[in-house]
């Protein structure tokens, strides 16, 4: 399954690179010719690749290493693009700032040799690429338009539908018989859990979601409700530190508050002998010691008997584990037909009408989804713009339900929704979320800023859109669909700000792109892909150097929660976001990020880096930079006026507020202000700042010159 996004993604690259040559036309002086040519025959190449995508090409090693070796050849032109221009920005600095009035013309020098390197280049693919097309005569591709047509039109009220809470369908008698459990029983047993038990994309963490907003489970518990994640790692004291977290409402940033001793004192003092509820959702182990580490440190929160614990896991062995009697162990049942075609009608339709002569196809439907409301809702919302009686029936005719029998079969549904994902680049962003953990929360801005830094963004098909709001369609597309769920909503204007993914959409993504994407969170293997372009480094911290060196050459995104960087000596040229978010060890921003001029997305929030190296003026083409929590950092005594990229700035006081930023012109999110009399933080900084959008806030005021 991780040869499906091949064909795209190939297909993809191409069209960025063909948008970004035809572009660069008129900076191709003395080699226009030739880039003409290349971009004639990508043209060309781009035609073939819908043939090859209706081949199997898992089942074809020459049709697989053909498309490997026309993506290097893109991924080659767009490093000869990116070169000539960063080159171009160079020059209009230099202009700028007056020093070099010259720079780059015909008769610099310099400016003739590099002339002269990028045509040689670009000369040598033209002759790689007429080996890529003989390789397509042989492998017998036929040349086909691409499908160019509209995109499906959402359907009047679907975005008024997508920002109300989703309802819970058939999980009455579910809800009631938990509440029970939690509320109404008195046990001998101290700290009593109740486990929800049941297969994958069977509801288990919207069935604990909606015990925990029922009436009576507020009523008894106030606001002494936690809900912790637990997923795969099994964690004590993250756990324990989590639980902290949703009590007090407020994060630990990340870094170590302490022992276990001291994080169990602080939720002690924030309960004190009021009864509790836990949620641990999505519970995988299966040790006995470990359980009960972790209850014989919850017995001592609370004295108080009326505390419990409510768990949700797929499997029976830990139901029996953690649950003090069978009672406790419930089995939510898979919702019967009507259940799942009022689920799918929900997706579908929200709170319109159901068109003619659809809902008869749509209740058998229903009846394939073999009561699984993970699978209603994917196909409800792969319907949500069909309104042909055709499409519908080939709904029902699709191959893809056989596989609902098996192991992995929600995968396969799943994998229905994704083919139909309306444009390429709208795969690749699903595809990119597979750097994050399970269970991680991903913020929307946060998420479209790293879309737009990979250059999925730049859509030729949507040239009259910003790219924020190309990604804001994109999210809004994926939640649709239902391969986001929506986390939290902005209070004030009800529109989603955060989403999750389910566990088995997690696994999806990380099938397609397993070649692509790794997260390293303990000892990796010995091999490691030469392969990756986007790394998380979660664990694994000894092996920093070792991974990077094995990566280096490909990487685009790399996530990581350690600053052990001094003894990497590597070229990270292709780097385009790096987040060392809440890495504590950070304490410098080494020069192997030196030559990464196409970095585009830099947060170095929470770390301990003191001073940024000169080289952080000349990423001209970063685009978001986040330093909040950086109570060391000490910002360029001139700023960082020189990035005329950057769109996105976030930081939280005032120490670490750049001057001259009215020189970024381009700047769209601005969080806070300080006035000062010093040059550079003047009021009048923000005259030039014409494009900024959301909430800007603007302190002391009262340093404002010449105010009445």
């Amino acid at each position: 399954m991780g040869d499906l996004i091949l064909g795209p993604v190939v297909e993809a690259t191409l069209s960025k690179v063909i948008a970004v040559a035809s572009d660069q036309l008129d900076l191709a002086l003395g080699w226009k010719e030739d880039l003409k040519k290349f971009c004639s025959t990508m043209r060309h190449l781009r035609g073939l690749l819908q043939d090859a995508d209706e081949k199997n090409v898992s089942g074809n090693p020459a049709l697989k290493s053909w498309l490997q070796d026309l993506r290097a050849i893109a991924d080659e032109a767009n490093d000869i693009l990116e070169q000539v221009a960063y080159k171009n920005m160079q020059r209009q600095m230099a202009v700028q700032k007056s020093k070099v009035r010259y720079f780059f013309t015909q008769a610099d020098p310099q400016a003739l040799i590099f002339r002269q390197k990028m045509a040689n280049k670009i000369k040598n693919l033209n002759k790689k690429l007429a080996g890529i097309n003989r390789s397509a005569n042989q492998l017998g591709l036929q040349y086909k338009l691409a499908n160019t047509g509209p995109e499906p039109r959402a359907t009047a009220g679907l975005e008024t539908h997508s920002l109300l809470p989703s309802p819970v369908f058939g999980r009455k008698e579910d809800v009631s018989k938990i509440v029970s459990l939690l509320v109404d029983s008195s046990s001998q047993h101290d700290l009593p859990v109740t486990t929800i038990v049941g297969m994958p994309g069977l509801g288990k963490t919207t069935l604990a979601k909606a015990v925990l907003q029922n009436e009576k489970i507020r009523e008894h518990f106030g606001d002494n409700k936690m809900w912790v994640c637990v997923s795969e790692n099994f964690d004590v004291k993250r756990i324990l530190m989590e639980m902290l977290e949703s009590i007090t409402k407020s994060s630990s940033g990340g870094g170590d508050i302490g022992s276990k001793d001291t994080v169990l004192r602080k939720i002690q003092e924030k309960l004190g002998e009021k009864s509790y509820l836990l949620i641990l959702d999505d519970v995988w182990n299966e040790e006995r010691k470990i359980w009960e580490d972790l209850r014989s440190c919850l017995l001592g929160i609370s004295k108080n008997k009326g505390s419990r614990v409510l768990v949700t896991t797929r499997l029976k062995n830990v139901a029996s584990l953690m649950a003090v009697t069978n009672e406790h162990i419930h089995h939510p049942k898979q919702l019967n037909e009507e259940e799942c075609w009022t689920i799918i009608k929900h997706r579908a339709f929200g709170d319109n009408s159901v068109s003619d002569g659809l809902e008869e196809i749509g209740k058998q439907i229903a009846k394939k989804c073999k009561g699984v409301p993970l699978v209603a809702s994917i196909i409800g919302a792969t319907l949500q713009n069909k309104r042909d009686k055709k499409e519908w029936q080939a709904v029902i005719e699709n191959q893809v339900w056989d596989s609902l029998e098996k192991e992995n079969g929600v995968l396969d549904i799943i994998k229905f929704s994704y083919d139909r994902l309306p444009k390429l680049a709208l795969k690749q962003c699903f595809a990119f979320c597979s750097i994050f953990p399970k269970d991680f929360v991903m913020e929307r801005e946060m998420l479209i800023q790293l879309w737009m830094a990979q250059g999925f963004l730049e859509s030729s098909e949507e040239s009259c859109m910003a790219a924020d709001e190309i990604g804001d369609k994109y999210f809004k597309n994926l939640l649709s669909y239902s391969l986001f769920q929506e986390g939290w909503r902005d209070h004030v204007t009800g529109s989603v700000i955060s989403c999750k993914m389910h566990d088995l959409i997690h696994d999806f993504a990380q099938f397609i792109s397993n070649f692509e994407t790794l997260i390293v969170e303990e000892q990796p293997g010995s091999h490691i892909s030469h392969h990756v372009r986007h790394l998380n480094l979660i664990g694994g911290r000894e092996m920093v150097p070792t991974i990077l060196g094995d990566v280096a050459e490909k990487l685009q995104t790399l996530f990581s929660k350690h600053g052990v960087f001094s003894d990497v000596q590597v070229d990270l040229k292709r780097l385009r976001a790096l987040n060392l978010d809440d890495a504590s060890d950070a304490k410098q921003l080494p020069t192997c990020f030196g030559n990464s001029k196409s970095l585009r997305y830099l947060d170095i929030s929470g770390t301990q880096i003191g001073e940024l190296p000169k080289f952080i003026t000349k990423l001209y083409n970063l685009q978001t930079f986040r330093f909040t929590n950086c109570k060391s950092l000490k910002m360029p005594t001139g700023g960082i006026g020189d990035l005329i990229n950057l769109r996105h700035i976030y930081f939280n006081d005032e120490e670490r507020m750049p001057a001259n930023l009215g020189r970024l012109t381009k700047l769209q999110t601005l969080p806070l202000f300080f006035v000062s009399t010093t040059k550079g933080c003047k009021i009048e900084e923000l005259g030039s700042l014409r494009g900024l959008k959301g909430g800007l806030e603007i302190r002391k005021l009262d340093l404002v010159e010449g105010k009445s």
